[in-house]
């Protein structure tokens, strides 16, 4: 998660859709003010929101008390907790997006991710696709981006567009020649599974909440 005063966006990270890459290739244009949640696989020096408690006690000079009133960000808030931490003020005139993946797609990756981490235990390195679909523990991300049934992001990217829009917004919002030159992929994933067509529908009936705003279709 990004929240970027200097280019005026907020970045909401999803899962399986390039979001740690997306964050780790934009570190480096990031203003001293800007906040990006933390990681194990980057680091940024400010991942906290000061809230006014905690500026009024820094300028006491009561920095590790101030700490305690700070407001920390997870890898994946959502949009409607930003917006609470931050206030409508900033959220509402920040331009703010996301990136979307084709059900299947995100779920095979997530699928292998789950099998393959190295914190995975014996039982679910395991674990066949089959079992996986018949969980049906799927990484729907609708409440992310939405507000009671209510998109509160301006651009949902699609990944299998991803440089392409990503350039287009990060352009248009003053910050230039960005190229996603180092990737963060955990290289978790295998050969794709067999996915038959009952699975399939499985799984979109699971991502009808997010699919009236990305249009994508078995």
């Amino acid at each position: 998660m990004i929240i970027s005063h200097k280019y005026k966006f907020i970045f909401i990270k999803t899962r399986k859709t390039a979001g740690t890459t997306i964050v780790y290739n934009l570190l480096k244009f990031l203003g001293n003010d800007d906040i990006v949640s933390k990681s194990d696989r980057y680091s940024y020096q400010n991942s906290s929101y000061e809230t006014k408690i905690s500026k009024l006690l820094s300028v006491w000079n009561l920095k590790e008390f101030s700490k305690k009133f700070q407001k920390n960000f997870g890898p994946h808030d959502s949009a409607v907790k930003v917006r609470k931490i931050i206030g409508s003020k900033i959220f509402d005139n920040y331009f703010k997006f996301c990136v979307e993946r084709e059900p299947v797609d995100k779920c095979i990756s997530y699928y292998f991710m789950r099998k393959n981490s190295s914190t995975s235990s014996i039982v679910r390195k395991k674990m066949t696709w089959e079992q996986f679909v018949k969980k049906k523990r799927f990484p729907v991300d609708t409440s992310l981006y939405i507000d009671n049934d209510k998109l509160i992001v301006d651009k949902i990217i699609k990944y299998e567009n991803l440089e392409q829009e990503l350039y287009s917004i990060l352009s248009n919002l003053g910050l230039r020649d960005f190229k996603i030159q180092n990737s963060k992929n955990n290289s978790t994933r295998e050969k794709d599974p067999l996915v038959t067509y009952e699975q399939k529908k499985i799984i979109y009936e699971k991502f009808r909440s997010s699919l009236k705003y990305t249009n994508y279709k078995i």
